[in-house]
């Protein structure tokens, strides 16, 4: 008889985001199924209109049907459109509007009966690979200078997709093993702590996401490091898988 194997796959275990600023609203969304075994971020870009929604749009779909095509695109897009009365807008509304609403997507699904996860990485939100509270891999980025270049970003504008086709969508996902999760955790971030992690990523930074484990910490900690010029002050959201 073959040995019971006690392996139990990973699932997301905890959430948290805080807005830049109280009175901000944050353009973050994170979305998680209902077995917490796939889930998405995504990060609107805050110059473009009004990219929370496109970020929920984003992240949901990921989790709903993680099957990323141009036609899978394209619904979104088409989703976020309809949810708009253009007519009714201001020119300046409507110019803006039509130059589209930007975002990152970070998606993960995690395997029922293998050690590891398929992720879907575009944009500047950071996977970070945690073993022993220790930084052992981070995708799609792994240098913190790559944050200083304009990301890859999902637009409402077909034609901001351009580059968006059916390599770079191949090229964009990844596959990550496990072979024992006991001390391994997967970290989902938004830019401002995934440059945190890569400025340095020898330290007890990722050890000290680890520790946290209530919206209350998590607030505490993002705001001495913002004030303590260490952190960008961004939307910042974290999702921990192990």
């Amino acid at each position: 008889m073959e040995a019971k194997s006690d392996f139990q796959p990973l699932r997301v275990l905890r959430t948290f985001s805080v807005p830049k600023r109280e009175d901000t609203p944050s353009e973050d969304r994170h979305y998680v199924s209902a077995d917490a075994m796939s889930c998405a971020v995504s990060d609107g870009a805050a110059v473009s209109f009004d990219s929370g929604p496109w970020a929920e749009i984003l992240a949901r779909r990921f989790v709903e049907n993680p099957e990323i095509s141009r036609n899978w695109v394209r619904d979104a897009i088409n989703e976020y459109r309809t949810a708009y009365d253009r007519e009714a807008m201001s020119w300046s509304a409507q110019a803006a509007f039509d130059r589209g609403s930007f975002a990152t997507l970070l998606g993960v699904v995690c395997m029922p009966h293998g050690r590891g996860v398929r992720v879907f990485a575009y944009g500047d939100t950071l996977l970070a690979f945690v073993e022993n509270g220790q930084l052992v891999r981070t995708i799609p980025y792994v240098e913190a200078e790559e944050f200083d270049r304009s990301p890859d970003l999902i637009a409402t504008s077909p034609l901001e997709n351009r580059s968006l086709d059916e390599s770079r969508i191949s090229e964009s996902w990844h596959d990550l093993s496990i072979a024992s999760h006991e001390a391994q955790t997967i970290l989902l971030v938004t830019d401002a702590i995934g440059r945190w992690l890569l400025d340095q990523p020898n330290s007890t930074r990722a050890a000290q996401l680890l520790d946290i484990h209530d919206p209350e910490a998590f607030a505490s900690l993002i705001e001495c490091e913002r004030v303590e010029y260490r952190m960008r002050r961004d939307d910042s959201t974290i999702v921990v898988i192990g």
